[in-house]
């Protein structure tokens, strides 16, 4: 079964079934999630992995898509899962999870979420500071339970000058490098927890795995240092996600900067294999630099894995000059274009010459919901179906009710059913949960 995008006659088909049918069907917008594809990408990344380290698993990062029916597919592939708080405990459990198939990571947990990872007997707590260190030893003491955590560690080193706007904000998260060894030192000394590993997520969108290897150097090393200086054997180092996706290119507001000047600053993705073959490989070559034993090698993907196995169809309510409305935008998918940017397909006009360059916003009163600026399409129309691609990840999870309801979601299964998983909002309901 082909569970991506396909074309027959100029129609668009996804999961195999046409989306024009679809939207008849179940009305527009519509979100449409492909087991298929799911189930592809699951079995690449893994592959690409393994084949030249074994000892790798999976932890898929909820926060990405928690449709039940995407948890309980991953996990029926051997995907265990990484929650960020409370609530993605509770809905991983709800999609058949176990406490000890999770991993939690946040930088502020409540004690209320904390009771809970340890009631519900999570694998490990990656813990993002000091402070929180106690906390969560404070509360494990006061449970009468020893839970295994990590510190998550931010290594401290450039992604790119592109890049050097997020990067100012993602250094809030974790341990510096630099100051982990004294971390780790005090942690030492809490009795109600057990250190077992090293975290990090050094962002996200990566296309280079030059920077994977390079944050790998640092962990592999402060595991050496801290077997050596505070006798901490660990045993699993979690690298986090941000495997770039390729049919998504990355795109900035330095890019756009750049291409004003005529120079190209689009960076598509390295393909999964080359990711696993270079993380894989370094990974075991500086254990092996650092005589350490085999430790397990964790990995929090979540855009790759759903980012293309689904698509948010919609149709076009307007045109005016260089701009076209569909009634599906950032209430939708509230990714800033000027972070990713995706593909569109016109239905019945797919592989017409596109010719001409529009903006696409979508339907709400808001200046930023914007979907794509100058895309190239065929010339479009309204009442056109326009498919709106890597609409999987980060979407329903972050979507919210400025002024449009959420709409329905469907999933294709593996045997070519569709499957009705989320009905759209009704006034009602959002009526009713007023005081």
């Amino acid at each position: 079964m082909e569970g991506g995008i396909t074309v027959k006659n100029k129609k668009v088909y996804f999961a195999g079934k046409p989306v024009a049918e679809l939207m008849k069907r179940f009305d527009n917008p519509l979100f449409v999630f492909s087991q298929q594809r799911l189930i592809d990408n699951y079995k690449a990344l893994v592959k690409a992995f393994r084949k030249h380290y074994p000892k790798t698993s999976v932890y898929y990062s909820i926060k990405t898509n928690f449709e039940p029916s995407v948890l309980g597919t991953l996990r029926s592939l051997g995907s265990f899962g990484e929650a960020a708080s409370g609530l993605e405990v509770t809905v991983a459990k709800k999609a058949g999870f176990k406490g000890s198939e999770l991993i939690v990571d946040g930088p502020a947990w409540t004690d209320e979420d904390i009771e809970l990872f340890i009631k519900e007997g999570l694998r490990t707590l990656n813990v993002d500071s000091l402070d929180l260190m106690h906390r969560v030893n404070s509360i494990a003491k006061k449970l009468k339970k020893k839970v295994r955590v990590s510190f998550r560690i931010y290594p401290e080193m450039k992604i790119s000058l592109l890049k050097s706007f997020i990067e100012n904000y993602i250094s809030k998260f974790g341990v510096r490098l630099s100051k982990a060894i004294e971390a780790y030192a005090q942690a030492q000394k809490l009795s109600n927890v057990e250190i077992v590993g090293i975290s990090a997520h050094i962002g996200s969108m990566i296309t280079d795995p030059g920077f994977y290897e390079q944050a790998i150097d640092r962990f592999v090393k402060l595991a050496h240092e801290l077997k050596k200086k505070l006798g901490i054997n660990i045993s699993e180092i979690n690298i986090g996600g941000g495997y770039g996706v390729q049919s998504l290119n990355y795109y900035s507001i330095q890019n756009i900067i750049l291409s004003k000047a005529g120079v190209s600053a689009y960076s598509k993705a390295a393909s999964i294999a080359e990711f696993g073959e270079r993380i894989a490989k370094r990974f075991k070559n500086n254990l092996k630099k650092y005589h350490l034993p085999e430790i397990e090698l964790i990995l929090e993907p979540g855009r790759f894995l759903v980012s293309d196995a689904g698509v948010l169809l919609t149709k076009v309510v307007s045109v005016k000059d260089n701009w076209v409305f569909i009634d599906g935008g950032i209430n939708l998918i509230p990714e800033s274009l000027f972070f990713i940017r995706r593909g569109f397909i016109v239905d019945g006009k797919a592989g017409v010459k596109a010719n001409k360059k529009y903006n696409v916003a979508g339907p709400t009163l808001n200046t930023a919901d914007v979907l794509s600026a100058e895309q190239l399409l065929p010339e479009t129309k309204t009442g056109d179906l326009m498919v709106v691609l890597d609409a999987g990840a980060y979407s329903l999870t972050r979507s919210n009710q400025f002024t449009i309801l959420r709409p329905n979601v469907v999933f294709v299964n593996t045997k070519g059913q569709v499957k009705l998983i989320r009905k759209k909002e009704s006034p009602q309901e959002i009526l009713a949960k007023f005081c």
